[in-house]
């Protein structure tokens, strides 16, 4: 049975090149940046990004890493699914198509970023997938202005999270909640790649969430 039009909301986000999600990314920095009255030269120093790598982004030159993109979403008080042209419309009952997903990948690590749910205006939850290559690590991860809580679920390999000066192996089915205090990194202990989700729920006015 067909669901009713009124009750089915789709994300307007795709699944795209690396060409089309450049774009869009250079395009929504750029919108975002110019609404927040920032230069490139601030936001540069508030993200501690060279002016060199916002520009190359904004014009679709450069995909930027993970960790540069965290940096920049948060200080522009952002999710980085916002960021990446992802956000899904307000609604009681939100349907997100499988195909219609935005999808990032790391070029300096491989990393994958599959954005599973994203939240609605407002919302305070979002399911994302990630992929790390074999020996691979995201970096340090900057935390947020905005308290946010993530639940880590691995259910096919192992994976190190070291969160501030504490480090956790998880092993496949383990499960692991934090509160984004303080910086953080996912690490691939093995050769192959290892999977993995992350629910993330946060807590104020504005949306915070990365990667």
């Amino acid at each position: 049975m067909r669901t009713p039009p009124a009750i089915n909301k789709e994300t307007d986000g795709g699944s795209e090149s690396g060409e089309e999600l450049l774009a869009v990314l250079g395009s929504r920095l750029r919108e975002l940046r110019r609404t927040q009255s920032l230069t490139l030269e601030m936001l540069a120093q508030r993200a501690q990004v060279s002016r060199a790598m916002i520009s190359k982004i904004e014009r679709g030159e450069k995909m930027p890493t993970v960790g540069i993109l965290v940096r920049i979403a948060t200080c522009l008080n952002v999710s980085l699914s916002a960021l990446l042209g992802e956000q899904a419309q307000s609604s009681a009952i939100q349907l997100q198509r499988a195909q219609r997903r935005s999808r990032f990948r790391d070029p300096s690590t491989g990393f994958e970023r599959e954005a599973v749910f994203s939240p609605a205006e407002g919302d305070d939850i979002e399911l994302v997938r990630h992929v790390l290559p074999g020996f691979q690590s995201t970096g340090l991860l900057s935390p947020y202005p905005v308290p946010t809580r993530k639940l880590i679920f691995s259910p096919s390999g192992p994976l190190v999270v070291k969160i501030g000066d504490e480090t956790f192996y998880m092993e496949p089915g383990d499960a692991l909640r934090f509160d984004v205090t303080s910086a953080y990194s996912f690490s691939n202990p093995e050769a192959a790649p290892v999977s993995y989700y992350l629910f993330m729920s946060r807590h104020g006015s504005a949306v915070i969430s990365a990667p």
